[in-house]
């Protein structure tokens, strides 16, 4: 490889990582926006907030389930943000867009529907494979009679 090739490869990484650090960093915005949103919309609406509140027990028991509920979905959108600078972070350092099974780069078409992607299509194939079949044999191993198991 002459250093005309090896200037070629490093520009063609140069611009799949900055192709990805804006995706990235897009969404990181917009589940920034949409967690402060939640949570000023929440603050806002709640009627315990209020000096007049004149519910019963039965609106106390929906506005608390609700409240778990909205609860569930802002701490997944937490999580996805702690994911996505954990993700910015290993593109900054380097190791972003690359499998962690087989160490080839992950196709951007990928990276781009599942930014949090730890693996290529085939070694995740392989994964959810082994997966499928490790929990076919507990199964099996769950309906066998006991007195059975220690034979086989």
């Amino acid at each position: 490889m002459d250093e005309k090739e090896i200037k070629g490869m490093q520009e063609e990484d140069y611009q799949r990582r900055e192709a990805l650090r804006k995706i990235l960093i897009e969404l990181r915005d917009e589940i920034r926006e949409k967690i402060a949103e939640e949570m000023g919309i929440k603050v806002a609406e709640d009627p315990r907030m209020s000096t007049i509140s004149t519910m019963d027990s039965g609106d106390l028991a929906q506005l608390y389930l609700d409240t778990d509920i909205d609860y569930s979905i802002l701490n997944m959108d937490i999580e996805r943000l702690r994911n996505l600078e954990h993700v910015l972070d290993r593109l900054q350092e380097g190791s972003y867009g690359y499998c962690e099974d087989c160490g080839r780069p992950i196709k951007l078409k990928r990276l781009q529907v599942l930014p949090f992607t730890r693996y290529c299509v085939q070694c995740q194939e392989h994964r959810e494979t082994m997966d499928y079949r490790g929990r076919v044999r507990k199964m099996r191993r769950e309906e066998e009679p006991e007195d059975q198991r220690f034979f086989l």
